[in-house]
């Protein structure tokens, strides 16, 4: 690996550790990390990754996506607004559903599950009870595929807690919100088996 490679290796894994609590504005190593509240949140939803992470190419484009399943268990209807960020540690930090809507409808096929909905399909009211579970995907146009070991995603809206914390760049109040974090290990080029899931390697909550 070249220095130049190295340096940008070493870049990319700051920014992920940064990532990992993400206040605004933030680098890291300039404060310790928030921990979720020891108090139950307000409410919770139940999230299960049905198809994990993995590449796939629609025409000349390549894609990460994953499936999941989401339960209400808390008792009553809460508002789910679902969204994920993808970052590598090519540098690379992506969000969800910013692909082109054929993409989305080619993929939902794809999975022949009848049951599987769109991003924009499941926005709103998730009403409880395992009955009333939907399913949905996350996908992102891949960037930087090239010798990619470390990818991580975010998943929130799925809990109410929050935080105010001072951001230690500008020390204004800012809020944090609990966020679903998976860290997958990617040895190599994930190019090499496109289809096949990466290795999940840790699941915790944050808050970012």
């Amino acid at each position: 690996m070249s220095r130049v490679s190295l340096r940008v290796r070493l870049l990319a894994a700051a920014l992920l550790a940064a990532l990992a609590f993400s206040l605004p504005h933030s680098s890291a190593g300039a404060a310790a990390p928030p921990e979720p509240s020891a108090r139950p949140p307000r409410w919770e939803l139940q999230f299960e990754v049905t198809h994990d992470l993995r590449l796939i190419q629609i025409d000349t484009e390549m894609y990460w996506f994953m499936t999941y399943l989401v339960t209400n268990r808390t008792g009553e209807d809460q508002i789910f607004v679902p969204n994920a960020i993808l970052a590598t540690d090519a540098g690379d930090i992506i969000k969800d559903g910013e692909v082109p809507y054929e993409v989305t409808e080619r993929l939902v096929k794809m999975m022949k599950n009848p049951f599987l909905e769109s991003k924009n399909q499941v926005i709103g009211q998730l009403k409880h009870g395992r009955e009333n579970a939907r399913e949905s995907l996350f996908i992102w146009k891949a960037g930087t595929l090239e010798d990619v070991r470390d990818v991580r995603v975010f998943v929130g809206g799925l809990s109410s807690d929050t935080q105010v914390v001072k951001d230690p760049v500008s020390g204004k109040d800012v809020v944090v919100r609990k966020h679903l974090a998976r860290e997958y290990d990617c040895p190599g080029n994930p190019l090499a088996e496109p289809a096949k899931a990466v290795r999940l390697r840790r699941q915790h909550w944050i808050m970012r």
